[in-house]
């Protein structure tokens, strides 16, 4: 295996080149933008069913106290409190949602950039570089070495 970036020859396969860092691995967009489109619809569903169980509490609460003859202002706190409370969680659950659609919307774009066509220019006509050697400057000839003889016995 190569690394599709410098060329070195790699030993086993990583998930990054240890020489000029590139990513190794491609991730599967297609099943990414899957996972983000199921993650969405359940998030939609969630917050389907906040919204509406929000609403039931507060109409339902509201009708009840009305019911059993609150004073005005008890009624004008439960109101605006529950209301409070559901806004917040709507627009929290509003900004996940957009969260993941942007997750999902930049796995797009991602997976449309990979798969276009490459230009006919120049560049491309040119004959690819050799990686250089990591070896090339750092080895040197092998010179005989002559041992002498010591004449121990003069």
């Amino acid at each position: 295996m190569y690394c599709h970036s410098c060329g070195i020859p790699l030993t086993q396969q990583m998930k990054y080149c240890n020489r000029c860092g590139a990513l190794l691995i491609k991730s599967n967009g297609a099943a990414d933008l899957k996972r983000y489109e199921k993650r969405l619809d359940n998030y939609l569903d969630g917050l389907f069913w906040v919204t509406v169980l929000g609403l039931a509490f507060i109409f339902g609460g509201l009708i009840l106290l009305k019911k059993f003859a609150f004073q005005d202002w008890v009624l004008i706190t439960f109101v605006s409190l529950s209301s409070a409370a559901f806004l917040v969680n709507f627009v929290v659950n509003l900004l996940g949602t957009l969260r993941l659609m942007k997750g999902a919307q930049e796995i797009t774009e991602t997976k449309e950039s990979e798969t276009k066509e490459l230009s006919t220019g120049p560049a491309l006509l040119a004959a690819p570089q050799s990686p250089a050697s990591v070896t090339e400057n750092t080895t040197r000839a092998f010179e005989p070495v002559l041992n002498k003889r010591l004449d121990y016995d003069n």
